[in-house]
């Protein structure tokens, strides 16, 4: 079994068989066990956190597979776009009507769970990346599109974030789409906020789970704290994108990266001469 792009690494993995892993990292769920961490073969993961957290040597932490996208010839010598793009994590997608708002900042959203090589595509070549969604910064750095990292909900994962940043030595940054929403949810009293979190879970996180749109008839539904922040997210997401159009994105040095995607090259042929 393969494991490549992706935070794939977890005790959730299928067990009884072998498996390469040539780059996935880990983030979600627990550590593999000594039984399952037996079944693996580690070529290769995400980066240093990965490669400290499951107890293997630190050149092992490498780079995530989807810096090599850029090595694609389809992907290769086309025309920069115009505007800037937004890509939210896919647990996010259905927080807000997203196209709309980005519309009204002037910005074209993207969607995650779109066609693979058309989301390739985009990120490629636009000016700026406006991502929760890791791998849409990813993908842009590879391609030499500034980004910015933004925090839109509780769900976001930083550390994961941190474990593919520190691969090509690249000092993150990252930003709270709705900082001031973040100021209310500090001083918010604490009996109350467990309510919050547990009904905003209903709507974020179970929409990650089985997605739904955001609509009148879904909205109406929705507990009335968890209907006024959306409204507040909304109101204030066109000043919000505007602002990170207004300042410099962030990108990996061009030789750190070569240098990353050189090792992964290496890696990948000794695995090819094994087989």
């Amino acid at each position: 079994m393969l494991i490549g792009v992706g935070t794939l690494i977890n005790n959730g993995l299928p067990r009884g068989m072998p498996k390469l892993v040539v780059g996935s990292g880990l983030g979600y769920g627990d550590v593999p066990d000594s039984g399952l961490m037996a079944e693996c073969r580690f070529e290769a993961v995400r980066g240093p956190r990965s490669a400290a957290g499951l107890g293997l040597s630190p050149d092992r932490g490498i780079i995530d597979p989807a810096i090599m996208l850029s090595d694609f010839s389809e992907f290769q010598g086309l025309p920069r776009a115009e505007r800037p793009i937004f890509v939210p994590h896919e647990a996010s997608i259905y927080r807000n009507d997203w196209a709309r708002l980005c519309a009204a900042a002037g910005v074209d959203y993207v969607s995650p769970s779109g066609d693979a090589k058309t989301v390739i595509r985009r990120l490629a070549t636009a000016p700026l990346v406006i991502a929760e969604s890791m791998h849409a910064a990813i993908i842009a750095d590879t391609f030499g599109t500034p980004w910015h990292a933004v925090s839109i909900s509780h769900r976001f994962n930083g550390a994961k974030w941190l474990d593919w940043s520190e691969s090509v030595c690249v000092q993150l940054k990252i930003s709270p789409l709705y900082p001031i929403m973040d100021r209310i949810a500090r001083i918010v009293p604490r009996k109350a906020a467990p309510a919050v979190a547990r009904q905003g879970r209903v709507y974020v996180d179970g929409a990650a789970a089985t997605p739904k749109p955001v609509g009148p008839a879904r909205g109406s539904k929705l507990p009335l704290r968890l209907r006024l922040r959306m409204e507040l997210e909304a109101l204030q997401t066109p000043s919000a994108l505007r602002a990170f159009v207004a300042r410099p994105g962030q990108l990996s040095d061009r030789a750190v990266l070569e240098q990353s995607k050189e090792r992964y090259r290496e890696t990948l042929r000794r695995v090819r001469s094994g087989f």
